[in-house]
């Protein structure tokens, strides 16, 4: 499958969603999405750093950014918004 027709994919569920269970189901599952989308791109960025899952650097030159807390692997969605 190419990535276009996983885009289309993706596309097309959540315009399914939006029509059958309404606009604030919908934009929950856009949220939803998007923080699927920055999960595994601060995934691939901590991999190629050197990051460890417990947080720890492994031998790499890596100036921590500030964050309250480190993301859990699932996250609730707050569809009330």
């Amino acid at each position: 499958m190419r990535d276009g027709d996983l885009l289309d994919d993706v596309v097309a569920r959540l315009w399914t969603v939006r029509e059958r269970l309404g606009s604030r189901i919908y934009r929950a599952a856009v949220k939803g999405a998007l923080n699927g989308i920055a999960a595994a791109i601060l995934e691939e960025a901590e991999r190629r750093a050197g990051v460890s899952a417990n947080g720890d650097r492994k031998d790499s030159r890596v100036i921590p950014f500030p964050v309250a807390g480190r993301r859990k692997k699932t996250s609730r969605v707050d569809i009330d918004r």
